[in-house]
């Protein structure tokens, strides 16, 4: 498992409104790298909602564990947003885990 199937169960997790999950979808249609840049006013003209809206649906996608804060510009002043890493780190402990479980028992191996 990668990072990313680690962050969409916990998306499917977190209970989120269907306005958040549309303000998560339209960040992550930047994304790249785990790395998403764009800025509230233009999340808010591209789902037609009131940008006051767009920053109440990040702050419960940060508290949700989700996204962290953001932490510098990028380019054109954009808010630079990053998926958790925490998701990166549950995808290499995962790793670890199988690797282990292989190392321990070599008939489960295909």
């Amino acid at each position: 498992m990668n990072g990313k199937q680690f962050f969409f169960k916990h998306v499917v997790k977190s209970n989120l409104t269907g306005e958040q999950l549309r303000v998560l979808m339209c960040m992550l249609s930047t994304e790249a790298d785990g790395v998403m840049g764009i800025k509230q006013r233009d999340i808010a003209e591209m789902l037609d909602i009131a940008e006051s809206n767009v920053s109440r649906s990040i702050k419960a996608l940060t508290e949700a564990g989700l996204l962290s804060k953001k932490v510098e510009k990028g380019y054109d002043g954009r808010p630079i947003w990053h998926i958790d890493s925490s998701f990166e780190r549950q995808a290499r402990d995962h790793a670890d885990e199988m690797l282990e479980m292989f190392a321990k028992n070599p008939s489960r191996q295909q």
